[in-house]
């Protein structure tokens, strides 16, 4: 019986060293699943490599992007702000037309009589000085007595036949116009010359 028993135990034995061998061969190691875990190092780092580089480049496109959006809001701001300047001195010099007008037509009535000479000279002198102070403002006078007539900046208020200047040419400003920058505030009244027609036989 002792001896039986003996023979029934020796296979287990070796049983256990070939499941022993079979988990500590490294060959079974490498062949397992443990070698689908592992990682190549050079991949690793170009991996994290591009998805640096990646980032870089969205983080560059969103620099210039933002930094586009300022300039854009910089112009837009310094366009308001002009474009409210121009608005605020085109509502007070508008108010001063009928002012500059009056100065006009005084000028033109004591110029008519010698006696009042030195009072036009006066009044002359106060508009010049009146014009220069605006015309630093931006304010343009519009006198186009003998160029050509332009309906964007002239209103015709009558015509006249004239010979010696080329027809739809101007021969006299009744009233100045005015503008500021691209702005017109005031066209200009004119007469405007007509070549009289010669009667045919």
């Amino acid at each position: 019986m002792d001896q039986e028993s003996e023979n029934i135990e020796e296979p287990i034995e070796n049983n256990e060293v070939e499941q022993n061998s079979a988990t500590t061969d490294p060959k079974n190691k490498i062949d397992g699943k443990d070698d689908s875990k592992a990682e190549n190092p050079s991949d690793n780092l170009e991996k994290k490599a591009k998805d640096a580089y990646t980032k870089g480049e969205d983080f560059q496109n969103k620099y210039i992007r933002v930094m586009a959006d300022l300039e854009n809001l910089k112009r837009r701001q310094i366009k308001e702000r002009e474009d409210t300047v121009v608005r605020t001195r085109s509502q007070i010099i508008s108010d001063l037309l009928p002012v500059m007008d009056s100065f006009q037509m005084g000028m033109i009535e004591v110029e008519k009589d010698e006696s009042t000479k030195n009072i036009f000279v006066g009044i002359s002198m106060a508009f010049k000085q009146m014009e220069s102070v605006l015309g630093e403002y931006g304010l343009e006078i519009i006198n186009p007595t003998g160029t050509e007539f332009d309906p964007k900046f002239h209103e015709a208020l009558s015509y006249e036949h004239n010979d010696e200047i080329e027809e739809g040419h101007i021969v006299q400003t009744i009233r100045f116009g005015y503008k500021i920058k691209d702005k017109l505030l005031r066209p200009a009244s004119v007469i405007i010359s007509q070549v009289e027609e010669k009667e045919s036989n």
